[in-house]
This record gives structure tokens, sequence and C-alpha cells, in this order.
């Protein structure tokens, strides 16, 4: 296993991060989205960083994807709006890339690493939420287009989305099967609702959506009829990766914060940073960024050798959420009643990453699934 990071790969992370404080962190737009800073971001070419050139991408590595998602969270303090970049890209544009077929490739790829449209995955039901197996939306084949009826809930980019990806059951005997379908916001008994008003993350519009005989064209399935089950496992393995890599980057510039804050605020005639019960929080932060850290490039690593990373990117992705939120509850310990405050920014950082450990799935579905690829190993 070779983690080596070459000097370009760490003048791309600079890059994004020199990028992110200059053109991304204008706080009218921390709780809305902001279209300007999206076609910023769009223009930088991030949009399609692993996306071959000929679609307009970067064609980089996934470690260097990695890499520059990190620096992404330390440098832009707009935890919304990364999530809206992560969602765009990983579980929106990336699954047509994988699994679409040229003629969507063509449709649709080119236009969504230019940012001109903006991609979102539609999986949660209001009844269906950790067992997304047992989702209700349905599809029929109706012969040269497929109808969809059904209610997906919690939809990050729903309300400013314009390509969904909407997974739904075609099949009902002993076994249900479920089907991936690429879906414009434009199409026939397509309704997006209202942006739902969230605790954090502000910045990511999240939507409920309704399908009411929706019609789809036939080539508007993604990848192989009856087969969405393996794109979904796919979608949650590469977001519960890359929609956590920027978190680590959050964790360093917290941890950083904190670390200039105990080195200059004194009580009792001395330093905070040197009583042991601040200093030790500061130490277990530096083990989480650098555990996280390690996980995360051992899959982006995976995913360069074009191996499975599913058990792994559920051990990053608790791990990371866990300790992204300690962290986060560590600071607002840190700066007192200061912390408290809007002014500081650290009760907007913890009220962000609250949510981190119930989206991809909740920390225990993710015990879970690693318990049972355990056991399946050993017995």
């Amino acid at each position: 296993m070779d983690f080596f990071i070459s000097k370009e790969q760490m003048m791309l992370k600079n890059e994004i991060i020199d990028f992110a404080k200059n053109h991304l962190n204008d706080n009218k737009y921390i709780e809305t989205f902001s279209m300007e800073m999206w076609k910023e971001i769009s223009d930088l070419g991030l949009l399609g960083v692993t996306v071959s050139e000929q679609y307009g991408g970067l064609e980089e590595s996934y470690l260097t994807a990695a890499l520059m998602f990190e620096g992404l969270g330390y440098a832009c303090k707009n935890n919304g709006f990364i999530f809206v970049i992560n969602n765009h890209i990983w579980v929106g544009q990336n699954l047509i890339y994988l699994y679409g077929s040229e003629e969507l490739k063509e449709k649709y790829l080119e236009k969504m690493v230019a940012g001109q449209k903006i991609g979102a995955i539609a999986i949660t039901e209001a009844e269906a939420g950790s067992d997304a197996m047992s989702m209700a939306t349905h599809a029929e084949d109706k012969g040269d287009h497929y109808v969809l009826n059904g209610t997906k809930m919690f939809i990050s980019n729903g309300p400013i989305a314009d390509i969904f990806i909407v997974f739904a059951v075609t099949s009902e005997g002993t076994f249900k099967r479920y089907t991936a379908f690429v879906v414009e916001k434009e199409f026939e008994g397509f309704q997006v609702c209202e942006d739902i008003k969230k605790m954090g993350l502000g910045a990511c519009p999240t939507s409920e959506i309704v399908l009411d005989n929706c019609i789809v064209p036939k080539e508007n399935v993604l990848g192989r009829f009856n087969m969405g089950a393996n794109i979904m496992t796919a979608a949650l393995e590469w977001e519960r990766c890359y929609e956590f890599a920027p978190h680590v980057g959050v964790m360093q510039r917290i941890m950083e914060k904190c670390l200039e804050h105990v080195n200059n605020r004194k009580q009792f005639n001395r330093l905070i940073g040197e009583n042991q019960s601040i200093s030790h929080k500061i130490a277990d932060m530096q083990m989480s960024i650098e555990l996280s850290r390690l996980m995360l490039y051992k899959i982006a690593w995976l995913k360069d050798q074009g191996k499975s990373a599913f058990m792994e990117s559920s051990i990053f992705k608790t791990y990371v959420s866990e300790n992204y939120i300690k962290t986060c509850r560590d600071a607002l310990q840190i700066f007192g009643a200061y912390g408290y405050t809007k002014d500081y920014e650290i009760e907007r950082e913890l009220r962000d990453a609250l949510a981190c450990s119930i989206y991809s799935g909740t920390n225990e579905m993710q015990k879970n699934t690693i318990y049972n690829m355990i056991r399946s190993r050993v017995v």
C-alpha cells in the first residue's frame, strides 16, 4: 500500500485551499446557497476532478481527489456549500460517469462537469430511512417509457438540482428488485417541494420530491434494469468516503483555531493551554485527524486500484463523524461562553457537524454493516 503524495498533488491541494479562502467564505451566504459561489467552483474545474478529459474533467486520481476535498474542508467555512458540491459530484454526476450508457454520458456529463446542471440522489423516503430497501416508490413499464410514482424525502440539493438519480422498485416477486433512473426536474409528473429548514448545513437546500405519474424515457435507465441495488450500494460507498473527506479538513481548521486560542487566553495568571484538561482535548483532536486521514487515504488508494472499500468506508464514516462531533463539542468547551456566541462560529460548526452521524446511513447502521461483513468472513 503506497500513499506517496507527489508535489503535484500537494500543489493541487494548496490551490484549492488558497481558492477557497479567497472565494468561498462570504458570510452572507453561510446559511443560503450561492449560485455565484457555484459558478466560481465550476470555473475552477473541481466538479470534474476524477472525470475523464473526454467529458471536460481533470482525470485526476481518487487519492488526489481526497487531498483536494480535505483541503476544501480546511479552507471553506461554508460546510453546507461543500455538502452541495459533494452530493453533485459523488452521488449524482459520478454515478452517470461510472454506470451510464454512452448516450447518457453524452447527454449529461459535460453540463454537470461545467456546473451548468446540478445533480442529486433520491433514495430516502419518509417511511424508509435507514431501511432503504423497503422503499415504496415504484416504476411501471409502459413500452417506450417508465412511469414512476412515489415520494422521496430529505433530498440534499433538491430545490436547486436539475438532474436526479432516482431509485424505484421495478420487480416485486420473491425478492424486490430496484432500478436507478436519471430524472430531469422538467420531466412531466416530477415535483420539487419547498426547502426544509434544518439545524445546520443551511447552504445546502433540502427538500421532498414527488413523482406523480412521472414519465421517464427508457434510455434514462442507469446501468442495467433491476440492478439498481448494486448502484445504490456503490453510491453509498462513494458517499461515505468523499462526503466525509472534507470533515478531516474541518477538524484540522478547528483544532488550529483552538490551539491559537489556548496559547493566548489566560485564566488564573496562566495560559489555559497549560491545563491538562485543555491540552488533552487538543491532543485528542490531533489523534482523530491523523487516524481519519490515514483511513481516507487508504480508501482512496483502494479505489485507485479498482477495489471495493465498502467496509472501510463504513468504518471511516463512523469514526470521522463521531470524532468530528467530539472535536466541535470540545472546541465549544475550550472557548467557553465565547464559543456559544455567533461571533466565534463554533456553535455553527457544531450545528453543521451533528447531522453527520445520521446522513449517509446512521452510525448504528454502519456498525451493523461492519459486524455483518466481519461475520461473513469468519462463518
